[in-house]
């Protein structure tokens, strides 16, 4: 870990801080919801907004601040598997709707392929909006903060870290730090009110399909 780098529980105060990082990660368009839909920073906030408020008021998910400048540069939203979504969720603009059904889909194909009934404290959930803010990547933020993350979730006797990937380089990620591909939707196969919305991001061999990614924690309690 970089010495001009600090990882940190995320906590209230740093809700704007965290929401403005998500907000300019994924609004560039290397994002695949972000090229097919139009989405803006603004969209961004306040899709961002709803969880990271939340998970502001518990102790699983993490921050990166640059020391010099005080900056929230990354972050890694952590929740219960077994969480719902808030309810301001249902209320986001319409626009999000094709994103949240490819996500509504992905998520009962892990839960299918999952060997039993999933319990509460079982799953830490690493949200999509994990990211680092495009200035500070290339200077292994990212894999700090999966690594602290990793060690929480081991501290608090959770069983599996899962995480979604919509990109190849992600995925490439994700491999190297030891996830294992659980469940997919093909951007190519995948319909949106019977429209192949997502069809014309596979032109680009890094955006095939959305993927639930997963890493057994071992634990001398089971």
């Amino acid at each position: 870990m970089s010495s001009n780098i600090i990882i940190k529980t995320l906590t209230p105060n740093l809700v704007p801080k965290v929401i403005e990082s998500i907000s300019k990660s994924f609004s560039v368009s290397t994002d695949p919801f972000t090229k097919t839909l139009k989405l803006n920073e603004q969209d961004w906030q306040k899709m961002a907004g709803v969880f990271v408020e939340r998970a502001s008021h518990k102790d699983l998910s993490l921050v990166a601040i640059d020391k010099n400048s005080n900056e929230v540069i990354g972050c890694i939203l952590n929740e219960d598997w077994k969480e719902k979504e808030p309810q301001s969720y249902y209320d986001i603009d319409q626009k999000w709707n094709p994103v949240k059904s490819i996500f509504h889909e992905l998520h009962h194909r892990y839960k299918d392929a999952h060997p039993k009934k999933i319990n509460f404290g079982e799953v830490l959930h690493s949200l999509y909006f994990t990211c680092v803010v495009p200035s500070a990547r290339g200077k292994g933020v990212i894999k700090d903060l999966w690594n602290v993350s990793y060690d929480h979730a081991r501290s608090q006797n959770f069983q599996y870290q899962v995480c979604e990937t919509s990109s190849k380089p992600a995925e490439n990620l994700c491999d190297h730090l030891g996830f294992q591909p659980i469940s997919t939707v093909s951007y190519n196969n995948y319909r949106y009110k019977g429209d192949s919305i997502y069809s014309g991001l596979t032109v680009d061999p890094n955006f095939q399909k959305l993927t639930i990614w997963e890493k057994k924690i071992p634990s001398n309690l089971y």
